[in-house]
């Protein structure tokens, strides 16, 4: 047997509760775990992409503002670099010695720097400067000594102009970081004369901060051989290499990083934590965990409703079948409130009608069967009996002998009149005696014996309802079954929790275990024809019939020494059993 017919021998052995609760829960498990797998992959994907495309957003508008700043800042420095009114003013200033005139030109060159300024608020400190020499000139703001810009922020670089990342602002009392250009003012000097510009805004607060999805993002600017320039985070320190592998994402160092290059070569790069970035992911985790938490509930519910819907009502079917299965016929079928078991049910309690109406149909037929054998075997008094009695009474007559031949009439016509009776199978206690008494009388005429009654019960007992004829055959069997020549007969009538106890005795010859059951139980028994006929199978009978396992029926007896027949039966006082 393969491992698949051993798996089925096993379901079908199981019940129908182990049967549901199996299909329910894997069931409910595969689907959960299906949505679950699907849901996972497809979010995750979704996720992903969203997260790409804003990160990739968020650097891209990044690198535009920036490109912006250093699209303002060539464009200031171009108007400055290219004005002849500046350039004019400037070489005279630097040829005029100390004087009222050099005055004047200063403040003019300086109001035009400021004109040029004004016009782009996004432009801050502006001064100009000799290579080699400690001056400022127009400087609008305070500059910081010495004037140093460290070279390896460069991010581009042209004819006579330089293009720096970002670096320390040189205000003076400021330190954030702004973008600079410095560019070569054409004086035809010996000397070098540049003007050197730097951004207005905090680069860190006021453009990498702009539209930040990510509260811990960090940000890193590499020039075109992929030198870091700038970094936020210690991880990346400046003036190292950033192996990007020619790819615009990736993973290192704990940070998701994503890469937005310009056309003059240098780039930006925004690192985003792990745990910021699986952030949205595991909040959507979170929330599949609950909605999981919310199905395993509803489908606990379901699966307890559907429970009581179908396996309740066919356990309570089941107990129905079972209490009629112990003759319980009687009990009211619960309605189970679903058509198919209301079907069912109608069914099953037209049925159980008819099953109670045809044993009800078949008792009162054996009880009117029996009640015929009963009242056969009742009036079945032996012809042979009734020819040697009148036998016994001719030889009475002609012997003269008026007296017993008196006694022996009238206890024949008493027991005949008993016999006959049309009261039923019922007589009393006192009645029952009373035509045991004329037996034993009649019987004492023909054969050699004596007889003793004991009676230890009051009136009232004796008017005890019991079936008629079930102490003469007890009495018939002590006589020809239990006395030889001659003996004596016992009858004790005594009562005992509520029950009346009668025992026959004889000082017989008794008998064994096998003429005790032949007597007893076989209805062909070969009664004597001496007696009247009727016998202990009547007696057995009748007892079934009226008391069932209520009445006792009980010999004891030894060979040699007698026979003892006790009859227990219930005390009802003047009504039928």
């Amino acid at each position: 047997m393969n491992a698949f017919e051993r798996l089925r021998t096993f379901f079908v052995s199981m019940s129908l509760k182990s049967r549901i609760s199996i299909l329910l829960g894997t069931g409910t498990f595969l689907l959960l775990a299906f949505t679950i797998l699907f849901s996972y992959f497809s979010m995750s994907s979704i996720l992903t992409s969203k997260l790409h495309s804003t990160f990739n957003s968020n650097v891209q508008q990044i690198r535009l503002s920036i490109e912006n700043k250093i699209d303002d800042l060539n464009y200031v420095a171009q108007q400055i670099v290219f004005s002849d009114n500046i350039t004019y003013k400037f070489y005279d200033y630097l040829h005029l010695p100390q004087s009222y005139e050099r005055v004047t030109l200063y403040d003019e060159i300086k109001s035009e720097l400021n004109l040029v300024t004004f016009s782009n608020p996004s432009i801050g400190l502006v001064f100009i400067y000799i290579e080699g020499e400690e001056d400022y000139f127009f400087n609008n703001y305070g500059v910081k000594a010495p004037f140093v810009i460290d070279s390896d922020t460069i991010i581009s670089e042209g004819s006579s102009m330089y293009m720096f990342g970002p670096h320390v602002s040189m205000e003076r009392y400021k330190e954030s970081y702004v973008l600079s250009i410095i560019r070569e003012l054409n004086m035809g000097i010996d000397r070098n004369v540049y003007v050197y510009l730097e951004s207005n805004l905090d680069l860190t607060n006021d453009l990498l901060a702009v539209d930040q999805v990510m509260n811990d993002a960090e940000y890193m600017i590499l020039d075109e051989s992929d030198q870091i320039i700038y970094s936020d985070s210690e991880l990346f320190p400046k003036n190292q290499s950033f192996n990007r592998e020619n790819s615009t994402y990736g993973k290192k160092n704990g940070y998701y990083w994503f890469q937005e290059q310009t056309d003059e070569g240098w780039s930006i790069i925004a690192l985003i934590p792990i745990s910021e970035y699986n952030q949205e992911m595991n909040q959507w985790v979170l929330l599949m965990i609950y909605i999981m938490i919310l199905f395993v509930v509803i489908s606990f519910l379901v699966s307890l409703i559907l429970w009581k819907t179908i396996y309740k009502p066919i356990n309570e079917f089941r107990r129905e079948i079972k209490l009629m299965g112990n003759n319980n016929f009687h009990t009211d079928i619960v309605d189970t409130k679903i058509p198919e078991f209301s079907d069912l049910v109608t069914r099953f309690r037209a049925m159980r009608a008819r099953i109670a109406e045809l044993i009800k149909e078949i008792e009162n037929k054996e009880r009117k069967r029996a009640d015929l054998e009963v009242e056969k075997l009742k009036h079945q008094i032996s012809p042979h009996f009734l020819m040697n009695t009148l036998d016994t009474a001719k030889w009475l007559a002609i012997s003269g002998e008026r007296k017993e031949l008196t006694h022996l009439l009238t206890s024949l016509n008493k027991l005949l009149y008993y016999n006959m009776g049309k009261l039923g199978i019922l007589s009393t206690l006192k009645d029952e005696l009373d035509s045991m008494e004329q037996y034993l009388k009649l019987q004492q005429i023909r054969y050699d014996f004596s007889y003793e009654t004991t009676i230890q019960v009051s009136s009232e007992v004796l008017n005890t309802v019991i079936p008629r004829f079930i102490l003469q055959p007890i009495v018939e069997n002590s006589i020809y079954h239990g006395l030889v020549d001659e003996g004596t007969i016992r009858i004790n009538v005594n009562c005992k929790e509520n029950r009346i106890i009668i025992e026959i005795t004889d000082e017989g010859r008794g008998m064994d275990e096998e003429k005790m059951k032949e007597i007893l139980y076989k209805e062909n028994h070969k009664q004597t024809k001496s007696g009247m006929g009727i016998g202990l199978n009547y007696v057995k009978r009748v007892m079934d019939r009226t008391y069932g396992e209520y009445g006792k029926l009980e010999i004891q007896s030894t060979l040699g020494k007698g026979t003892t027949i006790r009859l227990s039966i219930p005390l009802i006082k003047g009504e039928h059993p």
